[in-house]
């Protein structure tokens, strides 16, 4: 009866050897970058933009992504306020009218991603997806804007980068 319970506790120790190895190679092959930007609506430009961060993180999932989008945003949208403020040295009255309110309006977005990053604290997809589309509505008026002057505007490549890059981290919420 002993060596009964003794080779019964010897292949439940193999087998659990066993699954544990079947769990090895998944670790060993963590995800990357490209992996998970490849479930965005803009792949190559997540991977462009977060691609470069991945060195800094221990762990490459969809938060991290994410994490990695936020802070690409917020450097594009910089960009785009110190283009605002360049355009405006030669814009026409109207023009620069309207460059004054895209200048809040990226000021409104730089808000929208603090809020954003707390929200990625909480792991709170539905507060990240709203902050995003407020974001995105910001950019879409600036450009209006220059619509309503006729004239076109020098923000709208900013502009429509910034909107893919929020369409990005909505399809990364999703993920989380």
């Amino acid at each position: 009866m002993a060596g009964t319970r003794a080779l019964v506790l010897l292949v439940a120790v193999a087998a659990a050897a066993a699954s544990c190895s079947l769990l090895t190679p998944a670790a060993a092959n963590p995800a990357t970058v490209p992996d998970i930007c490849r479930g965005t609506a803009f792949p190559a430009l997540c991977t462009d933009t977060a691609g470069t961060q991945a060195a800094r993180y221990t762990v490459v999932d969809s938060l991290t992504v994410l994490e990695m989008q936020v802070d690409a945003f917020a450097k594009r949208t910089e960009a785009a306020r110190a283009h605002v403020a360049e355009a405006s040295r030669t814009a026409s009255p109207g023009a620069r009218k309207a460059l004054d309110l895209c200048s809040s309006l990226y000021l409104d977005v730089l808000d929208n991603l603090g809020a954003c990053r707390r929200a990625i604290g909480f792991k709170d997809a539905v507060t990240i997806r709203a902050t995003m589309g407020m974001a995105a509505q910001d950019m879409q008026n600036c450009d209006e804007q220059f619509k309503q002057i006729g004239e076109p505007s020098p923000m709208k490549l900013f502009d429509d980068t910034l909107v893919e890059m929020s369409e990005n981290c909505r399809s990364l919420s999703n993920m989380i």
